[in-house]
């Protein structure tokens, strides 16, 4: 018999691709049949029963149909969408356990990453550049700790989490508020890429979900969940990223915040979770030690004083007087250095970057370290 032959995790499958039918009715669905495929045995009485909308039912009633459901299935498999569910063994077990929990999750990439101790890094979309290198330099040290970072994708400080983990050899996985085969925001289609080949990216929504604007705050429990904690960098008084540290507390983990300059709206989110007990982080240790995560060792000191240590020549020490914490535009900064340095700006910046003096930002910006 045709139901017989599909397996219960294929019958959730195909109940998952139901437009409308999310998650809330799925769970309801199979504590009252005890099964997915007592479930479709009794669609309509329970279309009733969870008052279904029409559509919904017709979606359902769809799904009865042999060459339908084996249509959808084959298609699955012809697209090479992979999926794990509540129902598998290698589902990831601290997601069973936080309030609302997903059932399916898409994926592409390394589905072990999910076993491997990580942290969530989240922030602001438009960060300024002291929140790039702020991000840039603790996440660097936190790869070479061995932790698997997680984001969400998205412009700003979840971009340059992913990047800063890929550019060091690190692991990565985005979580999207969209389906797996959906690229959101556009512009990140070879961030999307890179998290394919080298990391992995999760969706609990079916293949073809567009991105609608109420999933994003929906996926920041998953970002939480997979996490040990979650570190937070510039993020506005009202913003998503509070949404995960808030989705974080919920869930029992541990919430960091990077400080920032008093006048920056964006310190405004930060400064507010230290108030209300989140731990203050100036490096990588105050995260692992609070972590209880083996500290990686100091092999160099954390702040060098470059201008004792005669580590720079003259023209390094004018680039290194003007060159802020926060950070400044490359165009800036010619016009600010004496004139007969600006044939060789690009040069010297090269210099001062790889002694580690500069970090280069996105958009043709440098910050002192």
């Amino acid at each position: 018999m045709f139901m017989d032959q599909v397996s219960e995790r294929d019958w959730l499958y195909l109940l998952s691709s139901v437009p409308g039918l999310g998650r809330v009715k799925l769970r309801a669905m199979y504590e009252i049949a005890g099964s997915f495929k007592e479930a479709m045995k009794k669609w309509d009485s329970l279309s009733h029963e969870l008052k279904l909308s029409a559509s919904i039912m017709k979606e359902g009633n769809q799904l009865l149909n042999e060459t339908v459901a084996l249509k959808i299935l084959r298609e699955r498999i012809s697209n090479g969408i992979q999926y794990v569910c509540f129902l598998d063994e290698d589902f990831p077990d601290q997601l069973r356990h936080i309030p609302d929990p997903p059932l399916v999750l898409f994926y592409r990439g390394e589905l072990q990453l999910l076993k491997k101790p990580a942290i969530g890094v989240v922030g602001s979309r438009k960060p300024t550049p002291y929140g790039r290198a702020s991000c840039s330099y603790l996440v660097k040290e936190l790869v070479q700790a061995g932790l698997v970072i997680i984001s969400g994708l998205a412009y700003g400080i979840d971009g340059e989490a992913h990047e800063t983990t890929l550019k060091n050899n690190g692991k990565t996985v985005g979580v999207l508020g969209c389906g797996i085969d959906q690229v959101y925001p556009p512009r990140h289609r070879a961030l999307y890429e890179k998290i394919a080949t080298f990391g992995l990216l999760l969706s609990e929504y079916p293949p073809g979900t567009p991105p609608v604007p109420g999933l994003f705050p929906e996926r920041n429990r998953i970002i939480s969940g997979l996490s040990m904690g979650i570190l937070v960098v510039e993020a506005a008084e009202k913003s998503g990223s509070l949404i995960t540290a808030d989705c974080a507390l919920e869930q029992g983990k541990d919430v960091f915040a990077v400080p920032g300059p008093i006048f920056s709206s964006l310190s405004m989110g930060p400064h507010n979770l230290i108030k209300q007990g989140a731990k203050l982080v100036t490096s990588s240790f105050d995260v692992l030690e609070e972590l209880g995560y083996p500290l990686i060792p100091e092999t160099e000191p954390r702040h060098r004083d470059y201008l004792n240590q005669n580590l720079l020549d003259k023209e390094e020490l004018a680039i290194i007087d003007i060159v802020t914490h926060e950070g400044i535009h490359v165009d800036d900064l010619l016009a600010q250095v004496d004139p007969n340095m600006r044939k060789s700006l690009h040069q010297v910046l090269f210099r001062l970057e790889a002694k580690g003096a500069l970090v280069a930002l996105a958009g043709g910006y440098f910050a002192k370290r």
